[in-house]
């Protein structure tokens, strides 16, 4: 089945449209390019401040259960959970809405930040000093076709890689540390 089939696809809000002169007006968290982690999560931290003269419709706000990609490389893909809902959705990303009973989202993130579709989307980038999917790129793509209980084994499998790269991360972010901290014992 094709992702249009089962899903509503839309572009973000074009921001400067909204955007308050005067900084006094609705304030709301911003989604940015760098609150999206290549490993397929919302990184909190990076999220920016926006002020709007008027109230922004919801269809540009976070929903949970939306599915919200990068069009610019790398085209990762995050679910959005109840906590992380009424963020402002820039356009510099598309909003993928579940229309259907049958599919868990969450598969359908795994399956967007797989290799196989990230190299689809790829070759249908627009652009050259910033290469850019088209949202319509998203219609087209194929879904494959799971049982409820292999989505979930997807999704599970998927959730154990993210945690096993977190751990990885933090490992890493120790480890630096401690050769710092060693290396500056030594030039003291």
């Amino acid at each position: 089945m094709k992702l249009d089939e089962i899903a509503d696809i839309s572009t973000g809000l074009v921001l400067a449209r909204k955007k308050s002169s005067t900084n006094k007006g609705f304030k709301y968290e911003l989604l940015t390019l760098k609150s999206f982690s290549e490993n397929g999560y919302l990184e909190d931290d990076y999220l920016d401040n926006f002020t709007s003269e008027e109230k922004i419709k919801s269809k540009y706000l976070t929903q949970e259960g939306d599915i919200i990609v990068r069009l610019s490389s790398p085209n990762t893909a995050i679910y959005i959970t109840k906590d992380q809902e009424n963020i402002v959705i820039p356009s510099l990303f598309a909003i993928i809405r579940n229309r259907s009973k049958t599919i868990n989202f969450r598969f359908i993130q795994v399956y967007l930040n797989s290799e196989k579709c990230k190299r689809r989307l790829a070759a249908d980038t627009i652009g050259s000093a910033v290469p850019i999917v088209r949202t319509s790129s998203f219609k087209d793509i194929k879904i494959p076709e799971y049982t409820l209980e292999n989505q979930n084994k997807v999704i599970e499998l998927n959730k154990l890689v993210i945690k096993e790269k977190q751990i990885l991360e933090q490992f890493i972010d120790e480890k630096n540390k401690y050769h710092k901290t060693i290396m500056s014992k030594m030039f003291k």
